[in-house]
């Protein structure tokens, strides 16, 4: 790990001399027939490579997670991997991950582009604090932790991010914590994992500089170990910049401080989180690490080259990127991934995520009959009505206590509306009234917003938290969908 770093740059507004950067001339990209806007948009842009798409996903929010290697259009050996967040306004954020090239390319809904490249980085010998989890890291005989059915085990992540971390990147806030699932995702599946898979449980943001060192991991750490009843949440990551190493992590752990100006950190530290060390021996004479295959490809943890884990069981361009005694990190994710699970237990609903950087959050949801009639309650009245009512149009207040940066809790006022596919008007959030009976089985969407005319009275700053909201329908009172709305404004 040693020595790995990546050229320093400013982001700057994208121009036709970053093609040139990027590998080549634009006519060399290659792009599948019927493949989607965001990948023909993005393809374009990536000169000599052509782009293998593996996964594709579109979340309940409208969020659209597209993922794959990246390889050189002539020899076909793999150069690297692209992840693509697209939102439901159509707006792009793409993670380039590839030799000679890696940052992120934004197109915004109208078209208009900008390159942010990767920062210098440096990934010291020692990024990890060691630590005793009650699960012994690789102890096969704690059969609970051990993941071996077909089954997914998801781990949910609580993402925070440093106010400086978003000014000095100028992104998404959830596009980007939205990719850097999909990177840790994209190398477990890569890596022959399917059943072990990142969710994003919420966002928060901060207004207090937490730097990239260890001391600001134990910040982050107890900052975001105290929302898990809220977001029920297993795993801590926080994004911030400044500091002495591109990440820092617990070995083994659930906590994580990362860069936000890098491409690899995360994924390198998680693999720290799993219990997972440099390159063989620096966690002594085990399985516990990354690997080099040499030919400038390596693993996350030994180089960060590519999007993969070390294991024995998966041949790259000829090469066997792993070894069963020396670097096995694809077993050591099944052995870990049942503690990294339970941190809290499994929230059966939906999630919901909003924050400043969108004009508004949308949720589509539908009820368990296709006949039924319904609306969204919370579940205090001093958030919003609990009860569902025959509303009509308009719009409901809620009232949600959110944290400052100073620590104190403030009531926030939001809007929300529910909108039924087919029907030209919104109505209140708890409304069950349709427009007509044929869209009684038609998709539901809620939708929720922030204006800062609402809250005059709120200091400046940000603020984050979450609240529970639940889904009723009025022929079916034994059922209910959980709705977890994760918050993060700025006044």
């Amino acid at each position: 790990m040693k020595g790995t770093t990546y050229k320093a740059a400013k982001p700057m507004v994208f121009t036709a001399s970053l093609l040139l950067l990027l590998g080549g001339c634009t006519q060399d990209a290659k792009l599948a027939p019927g493949e989607s806007p965001a990948v023909a948009a993005v393809t374009k842009e990536l000169g000599g490579s052509r782009f293998l798409k593996a996964h594709s996903q579109r979340n309940a929010q409208g969020y659209t997670i597209e993922s794959g290697k990246l390889t050189d259009s002539l020899k076909g050996t793999v150069v690297g991997a692209l992840v693509m967040v697209t939102d439901k306004d159509g707006a792009i954020t793409a993670f380039i991950d590839r030799d000679g090239q890696r940052g992120i390319l934004r197109l915004d809904a109208k078209g208009k582009k900008m390159f942010s490249p990767d920062a210098e980085l440096a990934f010291p010998d020692h990024d990890s604090i060691e630590t005793t989890e009650a699960a012994t890291v690789g102890d096969t005989h704690n059969t609970s932790n051990v993941v071996t059915s077909n089954a997914v085990t998801y781990i949910d992540a609580l993402v925070g991010f440093t106010a400086k971390a978003l000014a000095a990147r100028e992104v998404d806030p959830i596009a980007f914590a939205l990719g850097q699932m999909e990177w840790v995702n994209l190398s477990l599946r890569n890596s022959r994992v399917n059943n072990i898979e990142l969710r994003l449980a919420g966002v928060r943001v901060t207004d207090q500089d937490i730097p990239v060192t260890g001391g600001g991991l134990s910040t982050w750490q107890t900052q975001l170990r105290a929302q898990r009843a809220n977001y029920l949440s297993d795993i801590n990551v926080g994004f911030s910049v400044g500091g002495d190493a591109s990440g820092w992590a617990y070995r083994p752990g659930y906590s994580s401080v990362n860069s936000i100006l890098g491409t690899s950190p995360f994924k390198h530290e998680l693999g720290h989180n799993v219990g997972g060390a440099h390159c063989y021996p620096n966690a002594g004479d085990n399985y516990r690490h990354g690997f080099n295959a040499g030919g400038g490809f390596t693993t996350n943890l030994c180089g960060n080259g590519r999007p993969y884990y070390s294991t024995p069981d998966v041949t790259v361009d000829g090469k066997v990127i792993g070894n069963a005694e020396k670097a096995d990190m694809a077993r050591l994710w099944r052995e870990q991934a049942g503690r990294l699970s339970r941190y809290s237990p499994a929230f059966e609903g939906k999630r919901m995520i909003y924050t400043s950087y969108q004009q508004d959050a949308s949720l589509s949801f539908q009820f368990n009959s296709q006949r039924s009639m319904g609306g969204v309650v919370a579940l205090s009245s001093e958030v919003g009505p609990t009860s569902l009512t025959y509303g009509g149009p308009g719009g409901t207040t809620l009232k949600v206590k959110l944290q400052g940066g100073d620590g104190n809790e403030r009531l926030v006022n939001f809007r929300a509306v529910l909108q039924i596919e087919g029907c030209p008007e919104s109505t209140t959030m708890n409304s069950y009234v349709v427009c007509h009976p044929d869209f009684l089985g038609a998709e539901k969407r809620l939708t929720l917003s922030y204006h800062a005319e609402d809250n005059p009275e709120l200091p400046q700053g940000w603020y984050s938290g979450a609240v529970q909201l639940k889904a009723l329908a009025t022929d079916d009172p034994d059922w209910s969908l959980p709705i977890l709305v994760s918050l993060a404004v700025k006044r």
